[in-house]
């Protein structure tokens, strides 16, 4: 059997393989779970190892072994609201556009489906910003990527610490011109589950979503708040009070081999890691800001020349890698496994969500959660200025 398809559910489905082969005899399918595998067609396969040889998952792609730890805070307010927490990543991709680069990140497409895509402008950049927590498919785009880099574009690339190994891996060298931004990551649910969720929440507010954000500010400022639109009537709630955001919060739909990620550590594989800041109250209590404040963790020389052309344009302060993993727990080791994920999927297609979810993703809330959705922002304002 060809090796990569005795990674088996240890491949983290970047799709580099089915992009590397040199006789395109890989193919990415869905599995029962809605997850993409590679596939090979063995009778096109010649075993010349490609696949194995730019496999993130076995072959180790390069990795730092001390970030430069920061919590910053870009200046743009409007643009900072849009985003998940501070807003860094904003800064980063205008600085390689103004070069004439290219910027690849994670966007829904018009059905909400999380993919990664190329911008090339300003007003593109929106579709990028806010998690998406969702694998996003990269089929195709490491092959873009190499395009753009051989034409000698400067090329800035973010996803999960999986694409970007794999991207890495891919290239099998480094370039000048590329910059790697990685995300700290959970882990990542099928995006069929989230198309079944999709739609059942377009149904219950009278038709087809046009619009998710897990991380809505609107509401309650830098929290877990979702908001759901379809263009005349919208939803936004605590994310621990939905059954899909509150399965991925309690780690219980994500990819197996995310239970077991080698890049949950503090040897990063992007120049620049990013992440929310929890625990900056404590951590940093003067730099606390409701509208957000990231985790920037600078991991080479290239992340490090990136950070100091946009300086000016961010609120910045040094911080310490203990502080920053006290609430960001997959800086230092993967999610924890659930008992529940051994059968969380089953039934997940059976067109009808509500009881699947009722069923297989029950939930309960915690009381402690619940006072806190109760108490006002105004007073939660408040009370910050107490402490």
């Amino acid at each position: 059997m060809n090796n990569i398809m005795q990674l088996g559910k240890g491949c983290c489905g970047c799709s580099g393989c089915e992009q590397i082969c040199p006789k395109n005899c890989i193919s990415m399918q869905k599995d029962n779970e809605g997850f993409f595998y590679p596939v090979v067609d063995e009778d096109v396969c010649v075993d010349c190892g490609a696949c194995v040889k730019h496999c993130p998952m076995i072959t180790d792609a390069p990795r730092c072994s001390e970030p430069k730890v920061y919590a910053a805070k870009y200046k743009d307010r409007e643009s900072t609201f849009k985003s998940t927490s501070g807003g860094l990543f904003i800064p980063i991709a205008k600085n390689i556009l103004s070069d004439g680069g290219i910027v690849f990140g994670c966007a829904y497409d018009e059905n909400l489906v999380a993919k990664h895509i190329a911008v090339e402008s300003e007003n593109e950049l929106c579709r990028l910003q806010s998690s998406k927590y969702v694998q996003s498919d990269t089929r195709g785009i490491y092959e873009q990527v190499k395009s753009a880099l051989k034409s000698g574009r400067q090329v800035l690339f973010s996803g999960t610490g999986c694409q970007v190994a794999g991207l890495k891996t891919y290239l099998s060298r480094d370039y000048d011109n590329l910059l790697t931004v990685d995300i700290v990551c959970h882990g990542v649910p099928s995006p069929e589950l989230f198309k079944n969720y999709i739609d059942y929440m377009g149904k219950k507010l009278g038709g087809s979503l046009t619009s998710y954000n897990f991380r809505s500010k609107e509401k309650r400022g830098w929290d877990l708040y979702y908001k759901a639109d379809n263009g005349k009537k919208s939803k936004s709630d605590y994310g621990f009070f939905d059954s899909y955001y509150s399965a991925f919060l309690y780690c219980k739909t994500y990819r197996e081999s995310c239970y077991e990620c080698k890049f949950a550590n503090k040897n990063r594989v992007g120049d620049i890691t990013l992440a929310d800041y929890w625990g900056i109250q404590k951590a940093h209590p003067e730099f606390y800001d409701e509208n957000g404040v990231s985790l920037v963790l600078v991991n080479t020389e290239k992340g490090n020349k990136c950070l100091t052309k946009i300086k000016d344009k961010l609120d910045i302060i040094e911080s310490d890698y203990d502080k920053a993993s006290v609430m960001n727990s997959n800086l230092v080791h993967p999610s924890k496994r659930p008992s529940c994920r051994d059968s969380i999927y089953d039934g997940f297609d059976c067109g009808n969500f509500e009881t699947y979810a009722k069923t297989k993703l029950a939930f309960k809330i915690n009381p402690k959660t619940k006072i806190k959705k109760m108490i006002p922002l105004g007073v939660k304002r408040f009370l910050r200025k107490l402490r």
